[in-house]
């Protein structure tokens, strides 16, 4: 019996969905303004991209039987996030270049502040950060180029969280039945 499409189609169904809902949170951190699109519960959308991924290899492994190897839920649990989180990229990329550019400005500005502010606490020589800061304040921090290498970033945390999911969802099929 062919599954394929079935496989396919949980990891698109909960990607999309996984996507839609980080959008919406997003959305709801641009409309809260400045400090809670910056503040920590902007990483709830991550929490959201976890606990979808997990049922979507969840849901693959019950659909065949209750395994599920570790290949598959890779695939699968990979998936939900990288779609997630390119349709979160785009969203935001979308938002701060086209629909609303002084926030994007606003945003730049505070990222640059809390980052001198990092510096400092590090202990970094006001000639070191006037250096780092001289280095930014020129450059688009969301341009196209640095939002895609963003997202690549991304993926490859995404991608050491969702070897640790797979861990922990996959069940072999033994190599021979008791019966």
């Amino acid at each position: 019996m062919d599954t394929t499409g079935k496989k396919t189609n949980h990891r698109l169904t909960y990607g999309l969905i996984a996507g839609l809902v980080v959008c919406l949170i997003t959305l709801g951190l641009y409309l809260g303004g400045l400090d809670m699109y910056l503040g920590p519960v902007a990483y709830v959308s991550y929490l959201v991209v976890v606990v979808l991924s997990i049922l979507a290899g969840l849901r693959q492994k019950k659909e065949n039987g209750g395994y599920l190897e570790f290949a598959e839920a890779l695939k699968i649990t990979f998936t939900v996030f990288a779609l997630a989180l390119l349709l979160q990229t785009l969203f935001t990329y979308v938002l701060l270049n086209y629909i609303d550019v002084p926030f994007k400005q606003a945003v730049a500005q505070e990222v640059m502040n809390k980052t001198e502010q990092m510096m400092k606490k590090f202990g970094a020589t006001d000639a070191q950060i006037d250096q780092a800061m001289d280095a930014e304040r020129n450059k688009d921090p969301f341009a196209f180029s640095r939002v895609l290498l963003g997202y690549g970033i991304s993926c490859i945390v995404a991608f050491i969280i969702c070897l640790i999911i797979s861990l922990c969802i996959r069940k072999n099929k033994p190599v021979f039945d008791n019966i």
